[in-house]
């Protein structure tokens, strides 16, 4: 019986999966059986027995990764987006780390790909900014060991039994569906889990920037949805922030207009605003030698705020509808969560 259960849920087979493949073909441990679930049945023939393609139907990720749980083998199951490629020594990594027995959980950083082009640079820039990321710049980019209650399912391990104990992924939210499973097993287990940063993935960032904003809108919608019905992860001021900044930004406009003598201090914070980041443009501008890039990085930082924010407090004030609303025709990945 393998030892891990990779699984990797997509609506079709597409060129990130067949990259994400050929990775996981070249990994130094090679104890392994990996689910490939997609919508529809599949002829695609990835020329190795331990890679299974099922097909669940037209469901969501969460639901998609449920099915394959039950068909594993392996004792831990280990969770890649459709999207996202394993460092080499991925798994020799988490087999050392979950030598000690009371890990049942693991989450490790999901960097942008070095060869990534120019657009999707600039948006992994802005996620790995605590500008824009706040507190969880760790999860775009290797840092310091810690323990943590809430991780993204692009790069996530999980022990089968714990798995199995709270039930699995929650398969009426997406995106959402990794916060309520991390919530539950927090819950269960009465502690954290480890995020190592030498259990490393690569992910890749949607362009910038209508593609990478329809994400970060969906983000912004799961996160205020949580924080309304889970505070205990998502009650957190870092999350609140964005939709701050549009409260200001918006508001302080509208008290300007009718009230003159605010409008000095309103532009005065603005330019402060600015000056900010623009202090952290300086980092993309001299890794790039570009000022093209710094001025994408500027503009991709105000734009976050606003479509982030807005959508938070959509998600608090309304429950969006569960749908496949993430889905890229031309790709045919996820693009939700």
């Amino acid at each position: 019986m393998p030892k891990f259960s990779i699984i990797i849920p997509v609506r079709k087979i597409n060129d990130y999966v067949k990259e994400s493949i050929s990775h996981i073909k070249k990994l130094d441990c090679q104890d392994y059986e990996v689910f490939v679930v997609t919508d529809e049945r599949e002829d695609y023939d990835f020329s190795d027995s331990r890679i299974k393609i099922i097909n669940s139907g037209n469901v969501g990720p969460g639901e998609k990764r449920n099915l394959a749980a039950k068909l594993s083998k392996g004792d831990i199951l280990a969770f890649l987006d459709d999207d996202s490629y394993p460092e080499k020594n991925w798994l020799s990594k988490a087999v050392k780390i979950f030598e000690d027995s009371d890990i049942y959980a693991l989450g490790g950083p999901a960097a942008t790909p070095k060869d990534a082009e120019y657009l999707e640079r600039i948006a992994g820039y802005l996620f790995e900014s605590f500008i824009v990321s706040g507190g969880t710049t760790y999860r775009y980019r290797p840092e310091e060991k810690r323990f943590v209650d809430d991780y993204p399912s692009v790069n996530l391990f999980v022990k089968k039994l714990a798995f199995e104990e709270v039930g699995g992924f929650p398969i009426e939210f997406w995106p959402g569906e990794d916060t309520k499973l991390c919530l539950d097993l927090v819950k269960k287990f009465g502690r954290k889990f480890p995020y190592n940063p030498e259990v490393l993935v690569y992910h890749h960032r949607r362009n910038i920037f209508k593609p990478y904003l329809k994400q970060i809108s969906r983000y912004g919608r799961h996160r205020g949805q949580f924080a309304r019905i889970f505070p205990q992860t998502s009650r957190i001021p870092m999350y609140f922030a964005p939709s701050a900044f549009v409260v200001w930004f918006f508001g302080g406009l509208i008290l300007s207009l009718f009230w003159k003598i605010f409008f000095p201090f309103y532009l005065l914070s603005l330019l402060i605003y600015l000056i900010v980041v623009s202090f952290v443009s300086f980092g993309v501008l001299k890794k790039e030698k570009s000022a093209r890039a710094a001025f994408d990085f500027v503009k991709g930082v105000f734009l976050t705020h606003i479509y982030y924010g807005v959508n938070f407090l959509i998600g608090i004030m309304k429950r969006p509808d569960l749908e496949l609303r993430g889905y890229d025709k031309k790709t045919g990945n996820y693009i939700g969560g």
